[in-house]
């Protein structure tokens, strides 16, 4: 996620209890008796853990999986490609030279997964150059091929030519734009993949995007389509709505002194648990239940800038040539951390300063809420609940709110549809931002690094400062005496060092599996009662505000 802040809690172990100590008292005159062992102190006995349940197991296998083979996930054409592969230019503006894109692009100045895969620093299956346990980063390309074949091999039809053909390249544009495909020039491809986006499978749509320093970047998403058994069809006679599930799956470092994030927390949870969901439904029963025609969306690009989500909303679901798709769509749920944290939260977007156009209805957050407290309540876990956070301070987040930071936003910014956003944090947390915003993940003292980028708060045996505000909300400060100056790392662990799956496994363990499988059985259960089927059709529930 690309956002200003985010928190997180680890178990503490138990420690043994005391052993009974017998005392023995002797003189010179008689036989030395013992006296009667004094009764241990009631000590704290650990709590039975629940075994996994078959799913936690899953979705725990398939974040594993993901994490040990793609590593960190950068995007951007110098994070991906081999530098004498890229063409420098000359900038208008004296500055030095800029990457623009691949070499070899031929005379209608368009890249294709040839010419790409070519130029790999890193490629997926090069048997040559397994992968390397102490390499932090394999670039977001890989991670794409990684996951198209996971959702190959989940039994998905891929619709795409292997040979995807991007967009045109610019030769003019500046600062940061987004290239996807022309209507026009491209407008067999355009046709095509709206065509896949009724079918079950899944396809690649290829785009560009500019940054400052570079342009014509190759970005891809992948975008899954899964439509409900003919039984809830009734044999195709019935049309169902469409609704759409997006995790982005680069990751980025920019916190701590080594660069070394894997992205764990930010956002192969988030992308484990769409695979868990595709794996779900891959099984033909568990269709028997699915009223909408589901949409479940793998973005690139989105640290940079959201330019994964920005195509997949301005390419399908903006203008008048995507009216009708866009009039039947329901919603979409943002996937981004959605586990580290020490609370899952669910939100709606940030209200204060919104547009008129943005849709910024709570709806569909609260409906997710509802069906968490159930779950919560059926398991007599609390930790069950996707909760809603409160509003700390009369001018931050009001209750339930979050900004624009991820893909959620050009959801409800542009195509104007309703959002969720799942997320896991600590809105209690005093961040680096010096506010109460969710950037700190948690209090955990391990994930609070000093400035020397190695000694933690947990090694110092100090904690974050507990206080009551006015208003009875409880929050977590910094230190006393400490500033945002003495900290490499102040709870954020995406984007951070600590964003990998040792430190996950050493420092949240079991918790961060719970979580993944808390949010994959809340999103089953959401899509089994977000509609009632009836004789005539299908009823579903709605979520954008009405006044």
């Amino acid at each position: 996620m690309t956002r200003l802040n985010k928190i997180l809690f680890i178990l503490g172990g138990l420690s043994a209890a005391a052993l009974p100590v017998t005392a023995i008292a002797c003189n010179d005159t008689q036989k030395p008796t013992p006296t009667p062992p004094t009764p241990p102190a009631p000590q704290p006995q650990p709590q039975p853990q629940t075994p996994e349940t078959a799913s936690e197991v899953v979705v725990r296998e398939i974040f594993t999986n993901l994490l040990s083979t793609t590593h960190g996930r950068k995007a951007g054409d110098q994070n991906n490609f081999k530098t004498d592969s890229l063409n420098f230019v000359d900038t208008n503006n004296g500055k030095g030279k800029v990457s623009n894109g691949l070499k070899g692009v031929g005379e209608d100045k368009r890249a294709k997964t040839s010419i790409v895969e070519k130029s790999l620093i890193n490629k997926f299956g090069d048997s040559a150059h397994p992968v390397n346990p102490e390499h932090s980063n394999y670039g977001s390309y890989y991670a794409y091929q990684y996951l198209k074949k996971q959702i190959k091999d989940m039994g998905y039809e891929y619709h795409s030519e292997e040979e995807i053909l991007y967009p045109t390249y610019s030769e003019t544009a500046s600062d940061i734009s987004l290239y996807y495909y022309d209507n026009e020039l491209e407008a067999q491809i355009i046709s095509k993949m709206k065509d896949n986006l009724k079918k079950d499978g899944f396809f690649t749509q290829g785009f560009l995007y500019n940054l400052k320093n570079s342009r014509n970047n190759i970005g891809n998403n992948l975008v899954v389509t899964i439509n409900p058994s003919s039984k809830i069809t009734n044999n195709n006679t019935i049309n169902v709505k469409d609704f759409y599930i997006v995790s982005h799956y680069d990751s980025t470092n920019n916190v701590g002194p080594k660069g070394t994030s894997w992205g764990a927390t930010d956002n192969a949870s988030g992308v484990a648990v769409n695979l868990a969901l595709l794996k779900h439904f891959s099984k033909v029963e568990n269709r028997d239940k699915l009223g909408v025609r589901l949409h479940l969306i793998f973005v690139d690009a989105e640290e940079l800038g959201k330019f994964g989500s920005t195509a997949f909303v301005s390419q399908f679901l903006y203008g008048q040539a995507n009216e009708e798709l866009l009039q039947n769509s329901l919603g979409m749920i943002n996937m981004d951390t959605v586990a580290g944290g020490d609370y899952m939260y669910i939100h709606s977007p940030d209200t204060r300063g919104a547009k008129e156009t943005d849709n910024t209805s709570p709806l569909l957050r609260d409906f997710i809420n509802k069906i968490s407290k159930e779950r919560a309540t059926e398991l007599k876990d609390d930790s069950q609940e996707l909760k809603i956070h409160p509003q700390f301070v009369e001018e931050e987040f009001k209750q339930g709110e979050t900004g624009d930071w991820s893909d959620h936003a050009p959801f409800y910014q542009i195509a104007n549809l309703p959002v969720a956003y799942v997320e896991s944090t600590n809105f209690g947390v005093k961040s680096k931002n010096k506010i109460y915003d969710g950037y700190a993940q948690t209090t955990n003292p391990k994930a609070w690094v000093l400035k020397d980028g190695k000694t933690t708060l947990a090694d110092q045996g100090k904690t974050l400062l507990k206080r009551t505000l006015e208003n009875g909300q409880v929050v977590y400060d910094w230190p006393e005496g400490m500033t945002d100056a003495d900290f490499a790392v102040l709870g954020d662990i995406w984007h951070s060092d600590l964003d990998t799956l040792q430190w996950i496994n050493e420092n949240i363990g079991r918790r961060f599996y719970k979580q993944l499988d808390t949010v994959f059985n809340t999103l089953t259960r959401f899509l089994e009662k977000m509609y009632t089927k009836t004789d005539s059709g299908i009823t579903y529930q709605q979520f954008n505000k009405t006044n």
